[in-house]
């Protein structure tokens, strides 16, 4: 049996074995003491686990002044340099994500920009909580789990060349 052939298996059985109670349950109204333990239950099965830190964003810089040092943060030492710049929203958990920034159109080479070559962003899968207010009743909200896109580097590549 190929790698592919498991896979398939393994997704089809997360189909049919998936609990419908627990989907039910994933799309009703909930109180905000609901709410708050979803969101704390949530952080701990997610966002704990990928060791994030509550470290404030680092300082801005440019591409030229990032050229220069090269010192500090892989951030700070990339060929295709970023920074952070805060993404809040208040109907979200978490509330705030930091995505990443290209500092340079192109790529430190040599300590110099290189406009012959792209920095790009690199994008990630985030899982995400977000709430609504329930149409029926406006003391309870509706929370779905939902997958952001996020950038959270960049990288250097070679300009992409279409015909």
């Amino acid at each position: 049996m190929t790698w592919a052939n498991l896979q398939m298996i393994y997704l089809l059985s997360l189909l049919l074995l998936r609990d419908p109670a627990a989907a039910a349950n994933a799309h009703r109204c909930v109180s905000v003491d609901e709410l708050n333990s979803r969101a704390s239950r949530f952080q701990r099965n997610y966002w704990d686990r990928l060791g994030l830190s509550g470290n404030p964003l680092p300082a801005s810089r440019t591409c030229a002044q990032t050229a220069e040092t090269m010192l500090g943060d892989l951030s700070e030492r990339a060929l295709s340099p970023w920074t952070y710049r805060l993404d809040q929203d208040d109907n979200r958990f978490p509330r705030e994500i930091s995505f990443a920034k290209c500092l340079c159109q192109g790529c430190i080479i040599n300590q110099r920009e290189n406009l012959s070559y792209n920095s790009v962003p690199i994008f990630a899968h985030l899982m995400i909580l977000t709430k609504t207010l329930c149409p029926d009743d406006p003391n309870k909200y509706l929370v779905k789990k939902e997958k952001k896109i996020v950038p959270v580097a960049c990288t250097c590549a070679v300009p992409n060349m279409t015909k």
